[in-house]
């Protein structure tokens, strides 16, 4: 079981008293999931919400045949899951361990239980899932507004910054997840990291990504 002090390092308990920190270590538990192993899937009932220790965590959709789509990767201090007001709505996206991943979770009933007696838990429930909205707002957007190259080349700049170098990154997606995250195809990818070579932005090599050109990436980024 963590201790108060771990518990403070995450967004979710941050100016928590100590009290409070008490009354909700009861209900936590560390668990930790290979790479690969699923916490949950879409669907399931919304009964926990989780934090990520050390790992990496990903998040997917599905469609009606069970085809998995690629949304986000969830690092180190993160949170998913989060609870929601209705008891009974089950998770809309997917949940696996990318790599191996320690997490903590707590019951999403005990958040909401506790919220009208420690406001600084609700103030911090709020900005997490107004965060996690923006989020899916923000890929969305991409989506629909921006080139794939453009999305590219804000997606490589946003991995540099949560796993990168100055030089670059080794990417920790394969090509068809990639792709999928891009919303495009493998054979469209290709392209688009061509292209972005052929201007001097990046240079590939195997997953290794080098940044060659941040300020043209970034102008690239912004071509909507």
């Amino acid at each position: 079981m963590p201790n108060p002090e771990s518990l403070q390092k995450y967004p979710l308990f941050e100016s928590l008293p100590e009290k409070d920190l008490v009354r909700l270590l009861p209900h936590i538990q560390k668990r930790a999931f290979g790479k690969g192993v699923y916490l949950f899937y879409p669907g399931s009932p919304n009964s926990q919400t989780y934090l990520v220790e050390s790992g990496l965590v990903r998040l997917f959709f599905t469609n009606a045949h069970g085809k998995e789509f690629f949304l986000n990767l969830v690092h180190s201090g993160g949170i998913f899951g989060l609870p929601v007001l209705e008891a009974s709505q089950t998770r809309l996206m997917g949940a696996s361990a990318f790599q191996d991943s320690v997490i903590v979770s707590i019951p999403c009933e005990v958040l909401t239980d506790n919220m009208l007696t420690m406001p600084l838990l609700a103030r911090n429930l709020y900005r997490e899932a107004s965060q996690s909205a923006r989020l899916l707002v923000n890929h969305s957007k991409r989506l629909v507004t921006l080139s794939l190259n453009a999305r590219l080349a804000q997606t490589i700049l946003q991995v540099a910054r949560m796993w990168g170098t100055a030089e670059g990154m080794e990417m920790p997606l394969n090509q068809s997840q990639f792709a999928s995250w891009l919303g495009a195809s493998r054979g469209r990818l290709n392209r688009a990291l061509i292209d972005l070579q052929k201007q001097g932005l990046i240079r590939t090599e195997d997953t290794f990504i080098y940044l060659l050109d941040k300020d043209g990436l970034e102008r690239v980024g912004q071509d909507e």
